[in-house]
């Protein structure tokens, strides 16, 4: 059978495990069957992370076919490690160009460019979510257009039009603002996520004799930080009578690990209250006695048989943590002599992708096991000089951690490597490594470990070696080594003392698409700045300089590069 004769239900369900890059740059013009079947699918394009060059091309595509941009139902910018993405894009393109765009989503918006946008998007006729990230300067002081129902915003202003909002989510605010602004004017909210529920955010705290307009159909609430007392979430909930799933993380307040105040705030406040994940850390003095009694209590008959919220608890010197399992967040930091007291036979850290571990706490893990770990961090003990990390550490990360999922590895600069086969062993165990933060002296160890290097120069496209007020590189013959150990290096991030250096790695590091080198030694900023323009003349890239002050004079230098 011919590849085409397959069914377009198979070749839709495939196009689903492609970039829309790929997509297009696979199956365009192949053939008149695959050229108009692309042209049916709905797009979603993101342009997080992608390279210039495919930013460029994918531009130049659209272009050519204006077709395609009806085809576009939700569109992701970002001005993150990009240059001027956000402007590249609205320069090329009008959005209310893109007539079923359905959702938008801006990373790293300048305020300039938001306030262009308020005129267009409105014209956008099907635009029902909208979402800024990374801009938390941004204050949308009204929203973009009656039709919206899905919002992420950086923080509630002084908005009264929130009337079509069903799902927010907001990076910060107080509960002040819930109060006063947003129960009242978004009447039919359903799902709200808040990343930071502080008093920090607030304009008055007169609000405990107030009676404000109910959240009635709020079904969904998350707070993945609450800085606030017990007492001000049983306020809250006053407000929230139709709740039906709750996800919380609460810090520092005794009555937050009082079993008993929530069970009867729960009853009388919550009762439709089905979902309920959270996590509780509390720090208590080393002579308390009646901790494990009070987190002991979250394992009655309330809680295990008439709700099934399950809980353990983690117990370090002076600090408790309790969380009902699987512990719902994606990272973890298991800190210094913590002890984990549980009965139960679930994968609780499942859903842990990000974990940061004390080098100390790998020889004594407390009885953690972490399987699905893609980020992990390993810190130093505590006032420990150059502590080392050897081969016997790596051995007992095992029973830790899974390290066959691991992407990337940060390995704190404070550590003394003790051989070369320390790294190896990881690179060797972790075979999806691609990306690394560590010390440059540590990786000097490996440049005489041809097997190392191999691995390293094979494995390792993303690389963090930059230490503050610290050159990277004190010899040129070290940069020499350096581009050819890593001379598939794709993003690069360090200090470099001369200018020669930085540009000498541009030279020979032919993958090289992104690069933030941090610079001391430039006296003059006006003459660099002319002399690293026409010496880069000739190698298709982009560069931002910025320029800190006449006494440490660091210039940062942000370098995004076409690789074709």
């Amino acid at each position: 059978m011919k590849f085409e004769l397959l069914p377009n239900e198979i070749f839709i369900e495939i196009f689903e495990f492609l970039s829309i890059f790929d997509i297009f740059y696979s199956f365009n013009q192949l053939n008149n069957y695959f050229n108009q079947l692309i042209r049916t699918i709905p797009l979603h394009v993101n342009f997080k992370n992608i390279q210039k060059s495919i930013f460029d091309r994918f531009c130049k595509f659209l272009l050519s076919n204006s077709d395609v941009k009806n085809q576009i139902y939700s569109l992701v910018l970002s001005n993150k490690d990009t240059s001027d993405q956000i402007k590249t894009f609205l320069s090329l393109f009008s959005l209310n160009e893109f007539l079923h765009l359905h959702s938008l989503t801006l990373i790293q918006v300048e305020e300039n460019i938001l306030q262009k946008l308020k005129l267009i998007i409105p014209l956008i006729p099907q635009l029902h979510s909208f979402h800024l990230f990374d801009s938390n300067d941004i204050y949308l002081t009204d929203p973009l257009t009656s039709n919206l129902e899905i919002l992420s915003i950086p923080t509630l202003s002084s908005i009264n039009k929130f009337s079509s909002i069903t799902n927010l989510t907001i990076s910060a605010c107080s509960l002040d603002q819930l109060f006063h602004y947003l129960f009242k004017y978004a009447p039919m909210l359903t799902y709200l996520n808040i990343q930071y529920l502080s008093s920090y955010y607030s304009y008055t705290t007169n609000y405990s004799n107030i009676d404000f307009m109910k959240a009635i159909h709020l079904k969904e609430l998350i707070i993945s930080n609450f800085e606030y007392k017990f007492e001000d979430f049983k306020l809250l909930a006053k407000y929230i009578p139709k709740l039906t799933s709750l996800k919380f993380y609460g810090t520092y307040d005794l009555d937050m690990i009082d079993a008993n105040q929530w069970e009867y705030l729960i009853i009388s406040l919550l009762p439709y209250l089905d979902t309920f994940k959270f996590i509780f850390n509390y720090i208590y003095k080393r002579n308390d006695n009646h901790i494990e009694d009070k987190l002991n209590k979250f394992q009655t008959d309330f809680w295990i048989k008439q709700h099934q919220w399950y809980t353990e608890y983690s117990l370090s010197n002076y600090s408790a943590l309790i969380y009902t399992i699987p512990y719902m967040l994606n990272s973890y930091t298991l800190e210094l002599d913590s002890n984990r007291y549980s009965n139960q036979l679930i994968k609780t850290f499942n859903n842990v992708k990000n974990l940061t571990i004390y080098h100390t706490t790998i020889r004594e893990s407390g009885g953690h096991y972490f399987s699905n770990v893609t980020s992990l961090t390993i810190l130093p003990p505590k006032y420990a000089y150059r502590p080392q990390l050897g081969t016997q550490a790596i051995k007992s990360l095992k029973n830790i951690v899974n390290l066959s999922n691991l992407k990337y590895l940060g390995i704190s600069f404070e550590f003394k490597i003790k051989d070369a086969y320390v790294l190896l062993r990881i690179l060797q165990e972790a075979p999806k490594i691609s990306s690394i933060m560590i010390s440059i002296r540590a990786l000097e160890h490996f440049a005489y470990n041809d097997e190392a290097c191999e691995y390293l120069n094979k494995m390792i496209k993303k690389l963090d070696i930059y230490k503050y007020h610290s050159s990277s590189f004190k010899f040129h013959h070290q940069i020499e080594n350096f581009c050819k150990i890593f001379s598939n290096i794709e993003q690069l991030k360090c200090n470099i003392d001369r200018a020669n250096d930085l540009l000498y790695s541009l030279n020979h590091l032919p993958k090289l698409s992104m690069l933030k080198a941090y610079l001391w030694q430039i006296s003059d900023y006006d003459y660099f700045y002319s002399w690293f323009k026409k010496a880069t003349k000739k190698l298709n890239l982009l560069f931002n300089i910025n320029y800190r002050d006449k006494q440490e004079t660091e210039l940062s230098i942000w370098i995004n590069r076409n690789i074709s």
